[in-house]
Formats: structure tokens, C-alpha cells, sequence
């Protein structure tokens, strides 16, 4: 998309009629702030003065509206809970849940909540309340009675009409109307609030600067000509800037309007919205809400699923006639003809689910990327997987009468390629003067491989020219040009100048266009990241195209185009063949095992059944922060241990090996001199210090919340004794209550860790939870953490700093690796006969397949058949059947059941934690041996 057609929006006029409104009402919260600040602290106090003997109390029960578990409140939250009841104007409607109650006596705004709209949970600072929650505290709360509630409710409506238009578009008429009452309400309240005077004009301003800046079409262009481009660029991102506020706080609404609602209207207005960003470019600007719009579309289309099955079900239900019952197993093998179709088409083999129905199975297979559907209800799986099977034998034997090549590429239906296209004007010089060309032409080319070497890799045999040349053709990069600067001396400097249209393709490919061009944005940078005089990209960088779109920018070059195409799309432009993604056909050879040495940091899947080759599989955009996949491994050990045990298809199946990468990462929090000072007072010196230990041991985590209070001094002492600290020096303020107590000369380091899969999360959680667990020794009782790491860091470094403090000591580690296989066990028989009845025989069975499923039981309990019945009911699988055997005493047990075994714990290398995952194995295996002890 150009630049121009990013902007076309400001061309039409509803559009911009709904951002000025919408700016309206920000100029007017804004203007608001100090009234409502100073006026909602009056008010917190005047209920504090009310409960003098509450004055100084805090709840120690942790009372929470969302804590189901707690049958009422507290004495002090409930007394505060009716102080807030009383001062309400409504009665009605109030919206408990947004509060903490916990907080009531110290964070005026969580008492403010419960005269807001529902939705406000999480917030608790006038920064992140509305227009229409701030003036919904004006009109419940009873303290703002002077407060003309009329023409507010008239605002607070204006506010409802933006936020939940549809288009974002509005009549020249409503938007007068609008301000007309926006303005009325500001002249109601002048006197109180000074700073609405001239709000009109301030308005008045906005739309100007919209109006003049924004009509001619892209920023930095007016009337075709660059006209003091750096002040019409910070005039249109003032502008922009209040745009994307408009726009976050309208995507808020919307999502707290169709909160939990699962109907089609949700899933038309977010793909309204959808449209609207994808129509203007504007899918990057809101990463986050663009998520969150196509996970709600998702939950819908989920619940519409259910719905027609359940309406499906109830037809059949309906329709069904006494002639028609459910359909018996039939002995057909087309499941064995299916695997070995497979087989000799080199695919991997077929993958067979199942659902459970009212009164039987449908199942579907998964075949070379196409998905087959049983269409009748059978009793068993065994017999809904052979239909299936003849299902899609019938197809692909119809569609498959070619032989199969010796490789094959990725398939083409529904695969997009990225491709990117950067207009480049960069100077690369050579690093000295010198006294021939030649050197000086070398020494350029050597100064350009340095910032292409992370791509190019070293220079063998040949001059730097020769590479970069060579490399240049491979890709279909233009050469670069020579130009000469000759010295008055008779040196030669050579300046290499990379100009004109570079290409840069995805390899990968993706189900997705959007996330193509995100990985052919990647390669961009990968290769240009130093060209264009910036660092490497980042492990946690996620949005590459809006990495590379504002770098260009920056060196003043136009924006990248970006296509997307198939190999075989009419028109489109295939890759080049060096870049393909090519996936050999696997080789009939006995299984190897990828060990960590060998597989890749992109983290490829490798198929069970074909040799351990790894190949790339295509990121999936949707994943919020596009994690690593996970890759599967064929492993000869796990192999041979099924064999030893005798598991084998069609009763026993192994689905698949995978494993999984966990970082992590340690923020180390080093105290020097530090004084913690508790503001809070108390009613005696003895509690004021208590307390004052209890939230800093906590905070350092010497000790859980739970710990009994009265101890917690002794046991900080005892803690800093044994690491051979100096203890804190305690110093109480105040000669009458309420005490206030500090503790001093606190030299103390704690080691905060936290695992994630990629290392951003890892960072980010290890940040996250040492900002909440220090904020409270800061003065900062709630403090709430960014979404990104480095703005985690950022906040936790301002407020060490704050306090004298050195920065947060970070350190990364990983991956670590654990493995799983999933074990599809289908009318597997397992028989007893060391048991002296058969009563004790089939308790003996129950036990051995509940030890399989890896639940704990006392194996000396008499009901471990119910135990083992109801496990599998709340699986909703069919139960094991038992029957007698031959022997005098023996029975044996017919079950089908899939579970996933794990290793126990993440390891150091994919070697360790296999092995791990074989000794995990074993021992379930061990519970299928008849000989097993009780």
C-alpha cells in the first residue's frame, strides 16, 4: 500500500468529523485532570474522617470481589463497602468488581471505581479512566452533587456515539451537536474548573491542524512540493498521534461492549474493524487489537460450530427411523491399505482423531494436507477409522495416478512468499587513501562485506569484489557502482554506491499474506540492518516491517512495496530457485536420531516416520509474538523400547516425538544503603515495626505472605544473620500514634527468575514480577508493569534510580528442552493371572492402568475399578471392558485411551532430556507387565 493510500482517510469528511469529536472529549478530560484529582482525594479523606477508629487500618484478609472462594467481606471492607452504598446516587448498577476492597483505605481511585461504568479493574490512575468514567464518578458519587448532572449525562452520551460507531463516521450536523453540548457542559462547570476556559478554542485549534494538514493528501507534501517538512511532520504526528489515541480507546469500548458475547454481530463489527485498519494501513499500528479482534472472530466461530452440530445432532435425532441403528464394526482393513498408500507415496503417515457422539464415533484422517471426514456414527473407533480410511482412499487413489518425484516443494494451495522491495541510495567508501585503484576498489569492497558478513559468511580464495559480487548476482541484487575521488597527493579513495531497486524474498513461506511479508521484512534486515546505519535486529523483535518501513524513513528513503504470490499464482513472481524452500522425499534407511548438535536455532519439525532430515515449517501469524515452533524427532531408543514392550500399531501408537525450548532468564536486584520507609501509620511502635518487616520480607522474598506477622521480624534478622548481613536499623517516627517506621543501611541482593519460550517472555516475566514484587519498598503500592521488556526494565531502572539504587542485573540462559510423545493406545488388552481371585485380578488391572495414565492412587484401596471408571468417564472415553479368563483366577482388561508422557523436568541438551523422557517410559511400561506389585 503507498503512502498516499495510507492516508486517504483524511479525504473523507465523516471520518474527520469523528476523530474531531473524539478530540473533544480528550481536550476536556485532559482540562479536567486537576479538578477531579484534588476533588477525589477530598473525598477519600472525608470517608477516612468518618471511620476515625478505621483510620491507619488496613484489611489483612485480602478481600477481593473475584475471589470466589470468599463468602463476605471483612469487617473493615464491609464497613467501607456501606460508606460507599450510602454515597451513591443510584443504588443500582454499581459494579462491585471493579474494585479491590483491600485497597480501599489507601487508593482513593479503587473507591472512585464503584461509581464508574463496569470495566475498570485493572485501572488505577486518572491517566487510564475515559471521559465517560470519570464523569460517570461525577454523577453517582454524592460528593459531587454541586456537579450539573444533566448536561454530564449529555457529555457522557456524545462519548457513547463515538465509541461505538460503527465506521468511524459522522454527520457535519452531529458533530456541532455534539460540541454544542460538550461546550455548554464546560461553561456549566467553569467556575469550578478554571482550566475550561477556552476550551473552544483549543478545539478550534485540532480541527484546523487536521483540516490544513491533511488535505493534500500524504504527510510532508503540500501541493506537490517539500515545504518546511520538519514542521509539518511534528505538526502531523501531534496529530497522528491523537488519532491512535482516539482509535485505542474506541477498540477498549468495543471490546468491554461484547465482552462474553458469542453472537454474529460481534464477529461483523470486529471484521468491520479489521477492514477499516487493513483499508488504511493501520494493522501495525495496532498489533495488540488486531489480536484480540481475530480471537474474538475465532471464539465465535467456534460457538457457531457447537451450535450446528448440536442443531446437526438434533435433526439426526429427529430424522432417525427404528430401521436405521447405529452402524456395527465391519471387519474391512482399509486403515493398513491407507498407511501403506501412504508409504508409497513418500507422505508421512496418516493421522486418525476421533469424536465421541451421543451413541457412538465419527472420526477424520489427515493425509498428505488434506482432511477426510467419516459421514456415519459407528460403535467403535476401530470401525469410524476404517470408513474414514475408505473414504480417503477412494479420493486420493482418484486424484494420485502419477508417480512421485524425488522431492517435492512445499505445497503450493494456500502457501504465500513474501517479497519485499527497498529503493536504496547508500555510500559505502573505501577506509584510506591509496595509491592505485585497485587497493582502493579491494578496500571498498571489504568495507562492504563487513556489514554484509552476517549474511555472506567468510571469504575464501577469492577478493572481497569477487564475493560481493558473486553473492550480489546470486540474489539478483544490481552491482554496485564504482566512483573515484583522486587527492591532490595522487591517493585514490574508491566510494561504492548501492542504488535502485533490491529485492529480498521469504524462504519460509506462510498460510498467511501478513506474515510472508513480516519474513520477507526479516530477510530485508537481516541484510541491510548495517547499510543502513542501525544495529542488528533484535531476538524479540516481532514486527519487521514496521522496523524496516521506520528506518528508511529516518535516512529520508521511500517506503518498501511488499507482494505476496504462490509458485504457481497466475501472474506472480516465483522465487528465485537458490531461494526455494525445498523438502527432500524421505529415503527408505533405518531411523536416525537428531541429536541437539544438529538440529537448527529456528527449531524445524522433522517427520516420525522419515529420517531424522529437518525442514523448515511455516511460522503461523497469528501466534501473538511468533514463537518457535516446536519440532519433531524419530528416536531409534523410543523405537526399540515399544518393540521390547510389544506395543505396536494397530493397538498401540506412537503420535509423534516432540520437543519443547524454555528459556530463562534471573534479574538480580542489588540493595546498597537502601532505606525502606512504610508511610503507613499505626496504633503502636510494636505494630509499625511488625508490619514494616512483614511487607520487606515479603517483598525479598524471605518469606510468603501467609507467615504468621508477629514472627516476621525475627525471621528477617535471622535470614540477613545467616547470609552474615548487617540487620537493618529500625527507626520509628512519631511520639504519638500513628507510628511510621523505617528500616535503614539495608545492603541485601535477591534474585528474581522466571522461564519462558522465547527469551523476550522469559525477560519479560522475570522483569515483570520483580517490579511488583519491589514496587510496595518504593511508595508505589500498585504499580502496573508495561507489555514489553525493555519498557519493564525502563520502569524498574527509574525507580531503582529514584532511591539511589544501581540498575537491574539481567542475565539470560537456554534453551532448555523437554520432551513429550503422545500414545494412542486403541483396544489395547492387558491380561492378570498372578492374583489368587478374579476379583483381586481385576483390581490388579485397574491399578496397572490408572500407574500407565500416571495417576496416584493407594494401591491398597478396595474401589480402584470405580477409581478407574470414573477417571475415564471424566475424559469422556469410553470405559475399559473386563472380562474373565481361562485361568481360575484370571480377567484381563480391553481399553483405549491417548495420553502424552513428558520427561520430568527441562534439561540442558535434547540428548539428556530424551533419555530422561526413556527412563519416564519405562517406568509406565513397567505397569503393563502382569507381575506387577500392589
Amino acid at each position: 500500500m503507498t503512502t498516499a493510500q495510507s492516508y486517504k482517510r483524511f479525504g473523507d469528511e465523516k471520518y474527520k468529523n469523528w476523530l474531531k469529536t473524539a478530540e473533544s472529549l480528550s481536550i476536556l478530560r485532559i482540562r479536567m485532570e486537576d479538578f477531579v484529582e484534588k476533588e477525589t482525594e477530598t473525598y477519600h479523606s472525608s470517608l477516612l474522617k468518618n471511620k476515625a477508629a478505621h483510620n491507619g487500618k488496613t484489611c489483612t484478609n485480602k478481600c477481593d470481589f473475584k475471589n470466589r472462594k470468599q463468602k463476605s467481606l471483612c469487617d473493615l471492607c464491609n464497613d467501607w463497602k456501606n460508606e460507599i452504598f450510602a454515597n451513591h446516587a443510584s443504588k443500582q448498577n454499581i459494579f462491585w468488581d471493579n474494585c479491590r476492597p483491600q485497597l480501599w483505605p489507601t487508593n482513593k481511585w479503587e473507591v472512585a471505581k464503584a461509581y464508574m461504568s463496569r470495566g475498570h479493574r485493572e485501572h488505577c490512575t486518572f491517566a487510564e479512566f475515559d471521559i465517560s468514567a470519570i464523569f460517570n464518578l461525577m454523577v453517582s458519587c454524592k460528593h459531587f452533587n454541586a456537579a450539573p448532572k444533566h448536561h454530564l449525562k449529555e457529555v457522557i452520551s456524545v462519548r457513547n456515539k463515538v465509541m461505538h460507531s460503527p465506521d468511524f463516521k459522522m454527520s457535519n450536523a452531529d458533530r456541532e451537536k455534539h460540541l454544542a453540548k460538550v461546550l455548554v457542559m464546560a461553561q456549566k462547570l467553569e467556575q469550578r474548573v478554571p482550566k475550561l476556559k477556552d476550551l473552544d478554542k483549543e478545539i478550534k485549534l485540532f480541527n484546523d491542524l487536521l483540516d490544513k494538514n491533511f488535505s493534500q493528501g500524504p504527510p510532508c507534501e503540500v501541493d506537490g512540493k517539500l515545504e518546511d517538512i520538519q514542521n509539518l511532520k511534528e505538526i502531523q504526528k501531534k496529530v497522528l498521534d491523537r488519532e491512535q489515541q482516539a482509535m485505542k480507546e474506541k477498540f477498549e469500548a468495543f471490546f468491554l461492549q461484547f465482552e462474553g458475547k458469542q453472537d454474529k454481530s460481534v464477529k461483523e463489527q470486529s471484521q468491520d474493524l479489521l477492514d477499516f485498519l487493513d483499508q488504511n494501513d493501520l494493522q501495525e499500528n495496532f498489533g495488540p487489537q488486531v489480536s484480540k479482534l481475530k480471537e474474538m472472530q475465532e471464539i465465535v466461530d467456534q460457538h457457531e460450530q457447537k451450535i450446528g452440530k448440536l442443531t446437526e445432532r438434533v435433526d439426526h435425532l429427529e430424522q432417525k427411523k427404528p430401521d436405521h441403528p447405529v452402524l456395527a464394526d465391519k471387519p474391512s482393513r482399509y486403515k493398513n491399505h491407507l498407511y501403506e498408500f501412504a508409504r508409497k507415496k513418500q507422505w508421512l503417515p496418516p493421522v486418525f482423531t476421533e469424536e465421541r457422539e451421543a451413541e457412538g464415533y465419527k472420526a477424520k484422517v489427515e493425509v498428505n494436507g488434506q482432511t477426510f471426514f467419516s459421514t456415519r456414527v459407528w460403535n467403535s473407533t476401530k470401525a469410524a477409522h476404517q470408513e474414514v480410511a475408505d473414504i480417503a482412499l477412494q479420493k486420493l487413489q482418484a486424484d494420485n495416478t502419477e508417480e512421485p518425484s524425488s522431492s517435492t516443494l512445499l505445497p503450493s494451495l494456500g502457501i504465500f512468499f513474501g517479497k519485499v522491495t527497498v529503493v536504496l541510495d547508500r555510500e559505502v567508501a573505501s577506509g584510506g587513501c591509496y595509491s592505485n585503484k585497485e587497493e582502493a576498489i579491494e578496500s571498498a569492497y571489504d568495507d562492504l562485506w563487513k556489514l554484509l558478513q552476517d549474511v555472506m559468511g567468510p571469504v575464501q580464495g577469492q577478493t572481497y569484489k569477487s564475493a560481493i559480487l558473486e553473492y550480489f548476482n546470486k540474489h539478483g541484487f544490481q552491482n554496485p557502482a564504482e566512483e573515484f575521488v583522486q587527492n591532490d597527493d595522487d591517493t585514490t579513495i574508491c566510494k561504492l554506491r548501492l542504488s535502485g531497486r533490491f529485492a529480498f524474498h521469504d524462504t519460509v513461506g506462510s498460510t498467511k499474506k501478513r506474515q510472508a511479508e513480516q519474513q520477507a521484512a526479516e530477510v530485508a534486515l537481516k541484510h541491510l540492518s548495517k547499510i543502513l546505519n542501525r544495529g542488528p535486529i533484535s531476538e524479540t523483535e516481532k514486527n519487521f516491517k514496521g522496523f524496516l518501513k521506520e528506518r528508511l524513513e529516518k535516512l529520508g528513503l521511500s517506503a518498501p512495496d511488499y507482494d505476496t504470490y504462490t509458485k504457481d499464482a497466475p501472474g506472480g513472481t516465483s522465487p528465485e530457485p537458490s531461494n526455494l524452500c525445498v523438502i527432500q522425499a524421505p529415503v527408505k534407511q533405518p531411523p536416525v536420531l537428531c541429536t541437539s548438535s544438529q538440529l537448527p536455532s529456528c527449531q524445524s519439525h522433522t517427520s516420525v516416520s522419515a529420517p531424522a532430515s529437518v525442514f523448515m515449517d511455516p511460522q503461523d501469524s497469528s501466534s501473538p509474538d511468533l514463537k518457535r515452533k516446536k519440532a519433531r524427532i524419530d528416536s531409534s531408543e523410543i523405537d526399540m523400547l515399544l518393540t521390547v514392550w510389544n506395543l505396536k500399531p494397530p493397538h498401540v501408537k506412537a503420535e509423534n516425538i516432540e520437543y519443547d525450548e524454555n528459556f530463562k532468564c534471573t534479574v538480580e536486584i542489588n540493595l546498597e544503603n537502601f532505606t525502606y520507609t512504610n508511610k503507613q501509620g499505626y496504633d503502636s511502635k510494636k505494630e509499625a515495626i511488625r508490619k514494616t518487616y512483614m511487607i520487606f520480607g515479603c517483598a525479598m522474598g524471605i518469606f510468603e505472605p501467609s507467615i504468621d506477622e508477629k514472627t516476621s521480624s525475627a525471621q528477617v534478622k535471622q535470614h540477613f544473620s545467616q547470609k552474615s548481613l548487617t540487620h537493618p536499623l529500625e527507626e520509628v517516627e512519631g511520639s504519638a500514634k500513628p507510628f511510621c517506621c523505617s528500616l535503614k543501611n539495608i545492603t541485601y541482593s535477591v534474585i528474581h527468575e522466571e522461564q519462558g519460550p522465547s527469551a523476550g517472555d522469559a525477560k519479560l516475566l522475570a522483569l515483570k514480577k520483580a517490579l511488583g514484587s519491589l514496587s510496595p519498598l518504593f511508595d508505589f503500592t500498585s504499580l502496573t508493569a508495561a507489555n514489553s521488556p525493555e519498557e519493564v526494565q525502563d520502569q524498574l531502572s527509574f525507580m531503582l534510580k529514584g532511591a539511589d539504587q544501581k540498575d537491574p542485573v539481567i542475565s539470560l540462559g537456554g534453551p532448555l528442552v523437554k520432551t513429550s510423545i503422545k500414545l494412542n493406545f486403541m483396544d489395547h488388552t492387558i491380561t492378570c493371572t498372578c492374583k489368587s481371585s478374579k476379583r483381586a485380578a481385576r483390581n490388579h488391572l485397574s491399578l496397572r492402568i490408572l500407574g500407565l495414565l500416571g495417576v496416584k492412587t493407594d494401591s491398597d484401596s478396595p474401589s480402584l475399578r470405580n477409581r478407574l471408571n470414573e477417571w475415564f468417564a471424566q475424559q469422556k472415553l469410553p470405559q475399559p471392558v473386563f472380562e474373565d479368563t481361562e485361568e481360575a483366577a484370571g480377567a484381563k482388561a480391553t481399553f483405549s485411551v491417548q495420553f502424552t508422557c513428558c520427561s520430568p523436568g527441562w534439561e540442558d541438551s535434547w540428548e539428556t532430556a530424551k533419555k530422561k523422557l526413556v527412563e519416564e517410559l519405562k517406568q509406565k511400561f513397567h505397569f503393563l507387565n502382569d507381575n506387577t506389585k500392589n
